[in-house]
């Protein structure tokens, strides 16, 4: 520390020589270079970020001219000068910036490509945000291959000399199967989205003979074949998630782990980490009943955590659940009449299970999570959900056709409430079993400056009064203002009012705070963690070890598991990728959505400001 100095930053010149606080010796930054006040010889690099100041490119540095397509420092006199079109990176070095400098310095100016270009745009972004990870290496690709080499089906066929080797799949091997609860035979399937590829999550509910429900929430089993340690490990751990781009994505772990061996792809064996529980059809959870002796709880009312192997029998999409749910589809009509428009062939039920009865499962889980999230709402949970857009490209992948909202329907909101529960639960048990090397997920209050403006535009637009003191306070104010506001266009300005003021929920260690800081404020629950998105998110591979480790009571013995220090440092990488990931998704967004309207422009629009300053 400096004692008592603030550090130099882009925004604070150092101020001498001392000044050596230095946690990052560079800083990647991406923009645009102008002129300096029409001076040919010196230009100013202006930064996407607008938090962060103008800086003045080296005294080398002479624009960007181009001869033909290719981008040289060269000056030359028939040149273009392309500086103000094309989007460069340069690096800043902490410290440089010095009292007696109007603007800091910026080192190693290069090209990343055009502006108003997909690809240019694309790889500035990445860059910038710092999840421009590139290809596998190697040794990656070597361990995945070790990983998933026995569980490989392969079959020769020859050609007249030569002989093929068809990559059918992969399966687990027999020996993979020691130890695991067998599922295969229960009625289990997915709900994703139409595009996806990577499915880490799958669903079971099954009447119980007392009016409860068994529910099962199934998860791919990412810590079988990514060993600590490892070079898919590490390589896992610096991403720490998968980036969701509009036309691309940048995974996490390699494809033939992601989207094969460990994605829960429907009529094949996978390898899961389960969490079944039982619970009553009124979204509460069945207590665990007492012996006459009140010394220990029913076995048949404990959650069960532990390895297993699945069969999903059904891949369904939200369009296709909701379809069931709003009984468009499978409602007494034969087989053969079905709508393939509303229920594809290709993501209808395999190995023996029926239409009606997965149509059955569905519309029963839709009836329990409806229970489950009014109950959760009627304990204070909040939800404020912004606009999300969804585009649909061309065929060249690049210019989209359509652009519009995201829609959140009830199919969405059941995989939601299972999810939820599911992550309570595990974070339950990594509190009472794993100690301070817990993970979790907590989630502080709204800074309560920027509440108080949501309170201040309610009451002076419609005269309708907010209380912002909890987050079911919150929650039942807005609820009762949508119901009573005529004007939709105010509703949606105080929601989104509201996020502003929100911080972004964090992986922290049980040791490293005070239990009362474990608490997520937007659910309103004690603690909370993320289980269900291994395929995704390094902070659920960490879930997963410790998780084991409680169910093999190895939790102090294990020498793998990183003690508390080791994972708090992990999570909080995980914090700074996740932000970074969503803040490139969020630039992709605006990439896609100013060609869309480049490509189809609207004349008059509606705008509204928010706030100002």
């Amino acid at each position: 520390h400096l004692q008592g100095k603030k550090p130099p930053s882009e925004l604070r010149p150092g101020q001498d020589k001392e000044d050596k606080y230095d946690p990052k010796p560079r800083r990647t930054i991406v923009g645009t270079i102008g002129n300096l006040n029409g001076n040919q010889q010196r230009y100013l690099f202006t930064p996407n970020n607008k938090s962060l100041p103008q800086f003045l490119c080296p005294p080398t540095f002479r624009g960007l001219m181009t001869d033909d397509s290719s981008t040289t420092g060269n000056n030359h006199q028939n040149d273009k000068d392309t500086t103000t079109s094309v989007i460069c990176k340069a690096e800043y070095k902490y410290g440089s910036w010095k009292s007696n400098m109007r603007w800091p310095p910026c080192y190693n100016v290069q090209p990343i490509g055009g502006s108003c270009d997909v690809e240019g745009e694309t790889t500035a972004l990445l860059t910038e945000f710092g999840v421009d990870h590139g290809d596998f290496q190697p040794d990656v690709l070597r361990d995945v291959d070790e990983a998933v080499r026995s569980g490989r089906d392969r079959k020769e066929s020859k050609q007249g000399a030569t002989a093929e080797v068809c990559d059918l799949g992969w399966s687990p091997t027999p020996e993979m199967l020691k130890g695991r609860r067998d599922y295969r035979s229960e009625r289990i399937f997915t709900i994703d989205p139409t595009t996806a590829k990577d499915l880490d999550d799958a669903l079971h509910i099954k009447p119980l003979p007392d009016g409860r429900v068994e529910v099962g929430v199934h998860i791919a089993d990412v810590s079988h074949f990514v060993a600590p340690d490892t070079a898919v490990d590490l390589e896992a751990s610096r991403r720490a998630t998968t980036v969701y781009l509009v036309d691309r994505t940048i995974p996490m772990l390699p494809r033939p782990l992601c989207e094969i061996a460990c994605s829960l792809n429907e009529n094949v064996e996978r390898l899961a980490f389960s969490c079944v529980w039982k619970m009553n059809m009124d979204g509460t959870m069945m207590k665990g009943k007492s012996s006459q002796k009140g010394k220990q709880k029913k076995k048949d009312d404990e959650v069960w955590y532990g390895r297993t192997v699945i069969k999903s029998c059904a891949r369904l999409d939200y369009a296709t659940a909701q379809n069931i749910i709003e009984g468009k589809i499978a409602s007494g009509e034969k087989v053969e009449d079905l709508d393939d428009n509303l229920w594809p062939q290709s993501r209808r039920p395999t190995g023996g299970h029926t239409i009606d009865d997965v149509a059955g499962d569905v519309r029963l889980m839709h009836r329990v999570a409806q229970a489950r999230r009014a109950l959760r709402f009627q304990n204070g949970a909040l939800a404020l959900n912004g606009v999300k857009l969804a585009f649909q490209l061309g065929a060249d992948g690049e210019a989209p056709e359509l652009c519009e909202p995201y829609p959140i329907r009830d199919s969405n909101r059941l995989v939601e409430e299972y999810m939820l529960l599911a992550n309570y639960l595990v974070a339950e048990r990594l509190i009472s079993h794993a100690g301070d090397r817990a993970v979790i997920r907590n989630h502080n209050p709204p800074l309560q400056k920027g509440l108080e403006d949501v309170v201040d535009v309610a009451r002076e637009s419609v005269g309708f009064h907010i209380d912002a003191t909890s987050s079911q306070s919150l929650q039942e104010s807005l609820s009762r203002m949508g119901r009573e506001c005529n004007d939709e266009l105010v509703m949606q300005c105080v929601t989104e009012l509201a996020m502003v003021p929100m911080r972004p929920a964090e992986y922290l260690t049980a040791g490293h705070v005070e239990e009362e800081e474990w608490s997520h404020f937007a659910l309103n629950i004690p603690y909370y963690t993320h289980f269900t998105s291994p395929i995704r998110r390094y902070a659920d591979v960490m879930v997963h070890r410790l998780l084991q480790a409680t169910i093999d009571g190895t939790i102090d013995e294990d020498d793998t598991l990183r003690n508390e220090a080791e994972t708090q440092s992990s999570c909080e990488h995980c914090n700074e990728k996740r932000m970074a990931s969503k803040k490139a998704q969020e630039r992709s967004d605006r990439v896609f959505l100013s060609l869309f309207l480049l490509a189809k422009p609207i004349k008059n629009v509606l705008g509204i400001v928010l706030s100002v300053g």
